[in-house]
């Protein structure tokens, strides 16, 4: 019961030998963006897995109108390999993030323990290579890990979030080549289907670099487990 509900808070990291994933999701900020996602994932029983990504955004002229315009923000393909080993739930693998002129590499490496049937913590570290083919704009790389922490009781799953970044040669965030987020994320599980809900604190999407802006990012969505 502990892995089974600690991992559907995580598709990725599917708690049967075979089994696939698919949520949508809307995305809120407080300065008024509005972005939608859908993801789809799918691990065999060998341990591998595959997932795609496909972010859409309301175009700038109103991207204060929910599905206004909608425009391509980009894709993200992942292929990672799950296995247990010192009761601890393993997970490398790699993402290939592509947008306009960019295109981003991310290796990480994942790691869950599951404390008991309600609690369980993980950690990830990835790195994220940027590709810039726009004239001026060098290549770039931010380091980034985060932890995870997860309550689940009943149908109920409870999930905080945080992620620290730290690029090599270029400001992030306030002047500086650090940045942070934190997340919080509740989810109800009726059947094969997952709603959920997510607030967190981000860096302001308009001159992160040089100011302390943060704003409030609102998610929500559907999943269904198949």
């Amino acid at each position: 019961m502990k892995l089974k509900y600690a991992l559907l808070l995580l598709p990725v990291l599917s708690c049967t030998a075979h089994a696939g994933y698919v949520d949508y999701r809307h995305e809120y900020y407080d300065d008024g963006r509005n972005y939608d996602r859908v993801y789809m994932s799918h691990r065999f029983a060998t341990g591998f897995g595959v997932a795609v990504e496909a972010i859409s955004r309301s175009d700038d002229a109103q991207s204060n109108s929910a599905w206004n315009n909608m425009e391509s923000n980009g894709n993200e393909y992942t292929a990672s390999y799950q296995f247990n080993w010192q009761d601890l739930i393993w997970q490398p693998g790699i993402a290939v993030e592509t947008g306009d002129n960019i295109t981003i590499y991310k290796p990480y490496v994942r790691v869950q323990y599951n404390i008991n049937d309600h609690w369980w913590t993980a950690f990830r570290y990835r790195q994220e290579y940027a590709r810039r083919n726009t004239e001026g704009k060098d290549d770039r790389m931010v380091y980034r890990p985060e932890a995870w922490l997860g309550y689940n009781v009943a149908n109920w799953m409870f999930e905080l979030n945080g992620i620290y970044k730290i690029a090599d040669s270029e400001d992030l965030y306030n002047n500086k080549k650090e940045d942070y987020e934190y997340n919080f994320r509740v989810a109800y599980k009726f059947g094969s289907w997952v709603p959920f809900a997510e607030i967190g604190n981000v860096s302001s999407g308009y001159n992160t670099t040089t100011t302390d802006d943060r704003q409030t990012r609102y998610r929500v969505g559907i999943g269904y487990n198949f």
